[in-house]
């Protein structure tokens, strides 16, 4: 088994403070990338790293409850472990978003750095 990258959102701003442990996200930001609801995820704010989980929050709303700034520019990266065959045709997605938290692009990566756009 090797553990890969499964999907990184990045640019996503904190519009809510909270003293949650969990990240909680817009459901259309989780779905673009092809992430769940309680997946464990790491969470980038500048040099920091913090490890938790994706709560939904409210669809269309383009919220990042996080315990961080208002207006912090954060990434979520998600993992996943295959086995050796399926990291041949593994494609991880790097979402992009905008200064409102809406998805701008959806980028399949592939092994050789080049990738294909979804969205």
């Amino acid at each position: 088994m090797r553990t890969v990258l499964q999907a990184v959102i990045e640019n996503a701003r904190v519009t809510n403070p909270t003293e949650s442990l969990a990240l909680r996200l817009d459901p259309y930001i989780v779905r673009a990338g092809d992430l769940q609801p309680y997946e464990r995820v790491e969470v980038i704010n500048g040099r920091e790293r913090y490890s938790t989980w994706i709560e939904p929050g409210v669809e269309g709303s383009g919220e990042v409850h996080f315990n961080a700034r208002i207006g912090d520019v954060i990434a979520i990266v998600a993992y996943t472990d295959l086995h050796e065959g399926q990291t041949i045709a593994h494609q991880p997605k790097i979402v992009t978003l905008d200064a409102k938290n809406r998805v701008t692009s959806v980028i399949l990566s592939r092994q050789d750095g080049e990738g294909s756009r979804s969205t």
